[in-house]
């Protein structure tokens, strides 16, 4: 059944703006409503007009609603506990709004403004990322210097001084990811769909 009342989209920069300086954290795949989402990446007249909602409304016919894939749907959830798409898949946001679907599966992302972060936090933030970036660059360096031993790559210390950097690279993400995540849920900004 489609809703005959008509939801005033916003795009993805007008949605975020009263947060910024902003900087966000991944989450996980959340169920959430469509109702709460209020934001597209993209203006509507194009997801409206565009082939894929055609092709996403025909497979709805002949199939019925399937949200396989939500990585393919990445949305920031906002203070407000609303959420705006970040990238991909506004024909499904807007499909499923339109048909009034409860409930489709997202990759979310909390949004947290600067504000809200304690200094010693941005500090600690800063030096993960600083190093994350040396690390990657180190990294690529070495990847490149690779690419011309070909076989003997395996058994070349720089293979090993590779990995060791990947390794490094993924550590500072995921020191970042924590500290901002346990932030996030001081704050009460973790999605009350994803404790059910």
């Amino acid at each position: 059944m489609i809703k005959l009342i008509k939801k005033r989209w916003m795009l993805f920069d007008q949605v975020v703006k009263p947060y910024k300086p902003y900087i966000t954290v991944e989450y996980g795949i959340v169920p959430v409503s469509p109702s709460d989402i209020v934001g597209l990446s993209i203006p509507v007249s194009e997801v409206k007009s565009g082939e894929n909602i055609k092709e996403l409304r025909n497979s709805v016919k002949l199939k019925g609603w399937q949200n396989e894939c939500p990585a393919d749907l990445h949305l920031y959830r906002l203070l407000n506990r609303k959420y705006t798409v970040a990238s991909g898949a506004n024909h499904l946001v807007f499909l499923s709004n339109q048909i009034d679907i409860p409930k489709i599966n997202a990759t979310v992302s909390l949004l947290i403004p600067e504000s809200y972060i304690p200094e010693n936090m941005k500090a600690k933030i800063e030096d993960y990322e600083n190093k994350e970036k040396t690390y990657r660059i180190e990294a690529e360096k070495l990847s490149k210097s690779l690419q011309n031993l070909e076989e003997i790559r395996k058994n070349a210390k720089e293979e090993f001084a590779y990995k060791n950097f990947c390794i490094l690279i993924d550590d500072m993400y995921n020191k970042r990811q924590y500290l901002l995540l346990g932030l996030a849920k001081f704050l009460n900004l973790v999605p009350n769909e994803a404790a059910k």
